[in-house]
């Protein structure tokens, strides 16, 4: 039986970056593999902002703030052809709701990645823990397709 040419991780680990650090890459291959990156969710409809409670000028009037001042609910609305996707975001989690309802799979994301995933109910309602990073979207995949909202800071 052949000895393995790595007595331990530490060994491992560092012939690994080793050879990283040696294999220098073209900035013209970092920029072709970033774009390709960006193709994956071409077939995702973009699900454009349609309605923001911040922006509405009768938010302060209905009493959507604390005494501190600081937002407690945040009402928001996206839609994509014949879909829409409704969240109502608080500090603590986002419940939203598909229209027309249906089951399906909801992620959160942020910037650097999945920050999670529930399902929706045959009604399409869904709640989610809100995420600690401030610049998240929503993806909703269905039998209909997908649909994934535009970027909101929180």
């Amino acid at each position: 039986m052949t000895q393995p040419r790595w007595s331990d991780d530490d060994q491992l680990l560092a012939d690994v970056q080793r050879a990283l650090a040696a294999a220098a890459v073209d900035d013209h291959v970092l920029e072709s593999g970033k774009a390709a990156f960006a193709w994956r969710t071409v077939d995702s409809e973009l699900a454009e902002l349609t309605y923001d409670s911040l922006l509405d000028d009768g938010a302060a009037v209905r009493g959507g703030t604390s005494e501190s001042g600081t937002v407690e609910m945040r009402s928001l609305a996206f839609e994509a052809g014949s879909v829409t996707v409704e969240l109502d975001v608080s500090p603590t989690r986002i419940v939203g709701q598909l229209v027309p309802g249906r089951q399906g799979v909801i992620v959160l994301q942020a910037p650097t990645g999945e920050v999670g995933r529930v399902a929706s109910d045959e009604s399409g309602y869904f709640a989610i823990a809100a995420p600690a990073e401030p610049l998240v979207r929503v993806r909703c995949t269905t039998d209909l397709g997908s649909v994934v909202t535009d970027w909101v800071r929180l």
